[in-house]
């Protein structure tokens, strides 16, 4: 697993200043009283024992989906503002702003938890930053563990097309192609990458989840 970015945190460190470690509004946790909502509350509590396969599996059946299916701009708008937000003065405390508001909206969402960690270790908010650092690496382990990711029958297990490029960002590769294949009765995401040196090779994803939720849903 690649190390911390620290061109990002170098970047950050330079724009935020003075600004302080609770600049921004923290993380609204869901409170539908569904499954999800309730391993969220483990999570954000730092909970050794919580199942980070099962939340991200409540995600996909919760209300919280529903919610941010009918506004996908929003998450895309805070995804661009939260990439953006190192280069501009305060950076850090508008990364963390805009990562609180995308995990606000999805909990599972690696990536945001990523740049949370890293934007608060910059504020010098540690407890921040090693809670989502437990989260981070809990829902990326939930995915990695699941196979080795060099054939379709040891495909890592994604429930969101997002999760498949957050992890291979993680991994310092770059996405050239992507296709559909079936293998010994699974189906699966296989993407061909490059490496930082240029290397070709070619991750599985394990998408039997995401395949037989787009067939009910078609169905209905």
């Amino acid at each position: 697993m690649k190390p911390i970015c620290f061109a990002f945190v170098a970047v950050i460190a330079l724009f935020s200043g003075a600004a302080a470690a609770d600049s921004a509004p923290g993380v609204v946790l869901p409170t539908d009283g569904d499954e999800y909502s309730a391993l969220v509350a483990r999570a954000a509590a730092h909970d050794a024992t919580v199942d980070f396969r099962a939340l991200r599996l409540a995600y996909m059946k919760s209300r919280a989906i529903q919610r941010a299916e009918n506004g996908p701009d929003t998450v895309t708008q805070l995804r661009k503002e939260m990439y953006d937000a190192p280069r501009v003065p305060d950076g850090a405390a508008t990364v963390r702003q805009k990562a609180e508001a995308l995990l606000s909206i999805d909990y599972t969402n690696m990536e945001a938890h990523k740049f949370l960690r890293q934007s608060c270790a910059v504020l010098h908010d540690d407890a921040c930053s090693e809670l989502h650092h437990f989260v981070e690496f809990g829902l990326l382990t939930s995915i990695t563990q699941t196979g080795d990711g060099k054939s379709c029958a040891k495909g890592w297990e994604a429930f969101q097309v997002s999760e498949e490029y957050v992890v291979l960002r993680m991994l310092g590769m770059t996405v050239t192609r992507q296709a559909l294949v079936t293998e010994g009765g699974h189906t699966c995401d296989a993407l061909d990458v490059k490496d930082e040196n240029g290397v070709a090779s070619t991750y599985y994803f394990n998408i039997d989840v995401m395949w037989a939720a787009e067939e009910a849903l078609f169905k209905k």
